[in-house]
Parts: structure tokens; sequence; C-alpha cells
């Protein structure tokens, strides 16, 4: 696990989430009145309004934890899991890529829950309850969403093996661009697209990342294609010839 951070790493990072769990746990709270709900963050009241805190709350951590989570797993192990994927040797590049990105994830997954303390603490605070469900559900998705991502720049930078900042780029893009295709899955029919364009076109949104938490629960079956398409396409790549290699005389 060194390959993607010491021992010292983890621990300051523990250490800050803490730091930031203790300023939230005693610097803010939530007011529920017959006046409306309120926030108040050292001393200063914030009125949010008629509006629900607990609905408040919930609806903005969400977007919070899943875009959190997802970035902390793909930064936390991709410049790693790119160099062990750009070994000369085939073996070792498919060893790089398979380890590497468990061990990334795994990495990735104690940072990201770390990083959640604070959020837990908040929205303790503010609504009395710890882990929503609603959280809970943005947390798992941020997590698979991390994976994805992950899975696509480690394909993208041995495709691209001349500039892995780009590769992360297209990921980041690639994120932004499902959302938008999710439009013709809803309105294709009626643009005069046929049935299997539309099908197609369902299969490449659930390759691709989303940047946009799913309304709908969480299905174990979307998997094959959101976790696997990836795995399978960077496998295929790690087989490609390496190139660079220097002509004999």
């Amino acid at each position: 696990m060194d390959r993607f951070g010491s021992s010292k790493l983890r621990i300051g990072w523990a250490l800050v989430c803490l730091f930031l769990t203790g300023l939230v746990l005693m610097g803010i709270r939530g007011q529920q009145g017959p006046d409306g709900s309120q926030v108040v963050a050292f001393g200063t009241a914030v009125p949010l309004g008629a509006d629900s805190l607990r609905s408040y709350t919930v609806g903005n951590l969400q977007g919070v934890m899943y875009w959190l989570v997802s970035l902390v797993v793909l930064l936390g192990a991709y410049v790693p899991v790119s160099q062990w994927t750009a070994a000369a040797a085939r073996g070792e590049r498919l060893k790089g890529f398979f380890a590497g990105t468990g061990l990334g994830f795994v990495h990735g997954l104690f940072l990201s829950q770390v990083a959640l303390i604070p959020v837990w603490a908040l929205c303790w605070r503010l609504v009395g309850e710890a882990w929503p469900p609603e959280l809970l559900r943005a947390d798992l998705h941020g997590l698979l969403l991390g994976l994805q991502m992950l899975l696509w720049a480690v394909l993208l930078s041995r495709l691209l093996k001349s500039s892995a900042g780009l590769a992360l780029l297209l990921t980041l893009l690639l994120r932004e661009l499902g959302p938008r295709l999710s439009f013709f899955l809803d309105f294709g029919q009626d643009m005069g697209w046929s049935a299997g364009q539309v099908k197609t076109l369902d299969v490449i949104v659930r390759l691709l990342p989303m940047a946009q938490l799913p309304s709908d629960p969480f299905s174990p079956l979307a998997l094959p294609l959101s976790i696997g398409g990836p795995l399978v396409l960077g496998a295929l790549a790690m087989l490609l010839p390496a190139g660079g290699a220097k002509r004999g005389k």
C-alpha cells in the first residue's frame, strides 16, 4: 500500500479530518422553529426560511458526498496505477492493472470514508440523524463512480502514453458527457431514432461515468456494464504492444 502513499500521509489525513470534525461538532448546529429553520455556525444564525431543515441538509450533502468520494478514490490511486501499468512486459501491465486497481480502490475507500467523518458529523448536528439512507446511497454511488473513473483513467492513460494528465482530463469530461447523452435515451425515438439505436446508446451511457447522482435505487444488475465494461476494455488495452522500444542497429 506504500505505493499509494506513506503511513504518515494516511495518519495526517485522518488527523486533519478529525480536526474538522471537532470544529463541526463544537461550532455548528441546526434549529427548527415555528418561524422556519436556521443554521447556527459559530454563533452566526443563517435563516433558511420555511424549508425543512432535513430536506435542505440531505439534499445538499448528497451532491457533496457523491462528488467528494468519487474524486478522492480517483485521485488517490490514478498516478500509482498508471505508472504500474506502464511496464514494458504485458504480464506486468496486466498485474499492475488488476492488482493496482484493487489496491488503489481500497486506499481510496479508506481516504474517502475518513474524509466523510466531518460530513456525517455535520448531518448529525443539523438534523439529529448521523446516517440518513439518502446519504448512505450517495456514498455507495460515489464509491462506484470513483472506481469506474479510475478504470477509465487508467485505460485512457494506456492509450495516451505521452500525457497522463490529458487522460485524466478526458476521464472528467466523460463523466460530464454521460448525463448529456441521457437526454437522447428519453427523447431519441421522438427525434426519429430507431429502438436499436436507443438501446445501443443505453449501453454506451451505462459504460460511461455519470456526474449526476442517479435518482434510481442502487441496482447490482448495472455493475456488469458500469464496472465490468471498463474493466474488460482496460485489460484489452494492457495487451497492446508497448510503444517506444528502441530499434537495433
